[in-house]
């Protein structure tokens, strides 16, 4: 018994890294986007801080909600590149 590859398993396979690398990219995205978060947090329950005003707190927050705002960015750059690709395997 032979397994013919063809055309069509090769863009499954194309579709398939194309999905994988996009989610590598959005948890890439979330874990800098939440880690200053993580980071204060932890240091409140520690009690290696006390006050939740300042610079850093204000880094913190800003970035966990940059992380919304990342992820359309993140998709459509992707999208443009499967349709790039599609339309030059098309003859």
């Amino acid at each position: 018994m032979l397994i013919q590859v063809n055309a069509s398993s090769a863009s499954v396979n194309a579709a398939g890294r194309n999905a994988v690398v996009t989610s590598l990219m959005i948890c890439c995205g979330f874990i800098v986007c939440w880690t200053p978060s993580a980071i204060m947090n932890f240091m409140l329950i520690v009690g290696y801080i006390t006050d939740v005003s300042g610079v850093f707190y204000d880094f913190a927050t800003t970035t966990a909600f940059i992380n919304s705002c990342v992820n359309p960015f993140i998709y459509a750059a992707k999208y443009r590149e499967s349709v790039r690709s599609r339309q030059s395997q098309v003859p």
